[in-house]
């Protein structure tokens, strides 16, 4: 604001003077309002600019730290991709060599099958037919004779010998025993070849010992009383120790013919 003064001058010039100071204070008013009013222009843009230029900044730092968690996420998914890829890599092989080993197996088997059917083709071809004498029963691959007439155990035995046979011997499967039994006159007894006269012990007639089975035997049987020392097939289909003087009927095994 103008400030007049008055400045006693005798001079011609007073009016002049006064003049000038006024003017002069004219001038100064409006740079310091210029002043002034840059200083209250560049406030009131700092305070419209400091919020989004933060935020810009916040956000140059957030992408920055997105960034360098992308690429650790990246470089932690190539290294699962690597294990993976090798792991596939590796079960691949090994399916590959299971694969390789099984076609193998399996080849094996197929040769060994081929063989096999060719083994029994030729058995089954060259497969003999198998026959008895005359009044022989066919049984197996053996041939029975059951006796019409009646001798004691050493005369049956020696009867069997000379027609290549021996007196029965039983082997200890019962489908044998039941064929025996089937066949044998039920109304009279038969030799065997079973007897303990030699060691006391009850062996075959060819030294084969006999494994004792008391199904087979009558009730309290063997008794192993004086004298009887030879088996004989009773009239019930049982064994018992018997005379072996006594005349009984007897049953001859052989081994039948191939043709």
């Amino acid at each position: 604001m103008a400030e007049f003064k008055h400045i006693p001058d005798s001079s011609s010039g007073s009016q002049n003077n006064v003049y000038c100071m006024l003017n002069e204070n004219m001038r100064r008013i409006p740079s310091q309002t210029s002043q002034t009013a840059s200083l209250s222009v560049g406030c009131l843009w700092c305070k419209r600019c400091w919020i989004p230029l933060t935020c810009g900044i916040l956000f140059v730092i957030l992408l920055a730290t997105v960034s360098v968690s992308f690429k650790q996420q990246i470089s932690k998914l190539t290294e699962v991709e690597n294990v993976v890829a090798n792991l596939t890599a590796s079960v691949t092989l090994l399916t590959s060599d299971q694969q390789d080993k099984n076609d193998r197996l399996m080849e094996m088997f197929g040769k060994m099958e081929a063989n096999l059917e060719s083994k029994i083709t030729n058995l089954t071809l060259r497969k003999p037919v198998l026959s008895c004498k005359a009044g022989w029963q066919l049984y197996l691959s053996s041939c029975y004779l059951f006796s019409s007439t009646a001798l004691d155990w050493q005369k049956s035995r020696a009867f069997c010998g000379a027609h290549e046979a021996l007196l029965l011997i039983l082997g200890q499967g019962s489908s044998e025993w039941n064929f025996i039994v089937s066949h044998v006159n039920k109304l009279q007894s038969h030799w065997i070849g079973l007897t303990d006269h030699a060691t006391g012990q009850w062996r075959w007639i060819d030294g084969s010992p006999y494994i004792m089975d008391s199904r087979q035997w009558e009730p309290g049987e063997p008794n192993n009383l004086a004298g009887e020392d030879c088996a004989e097939l009773s009239e019930s289909g049982k064994l018992n120790d018997g005379m072996c003087s006594n005349a009984f009927r007897f049953i001859c095994k052989a081994p039948a013919n191939e043709n």
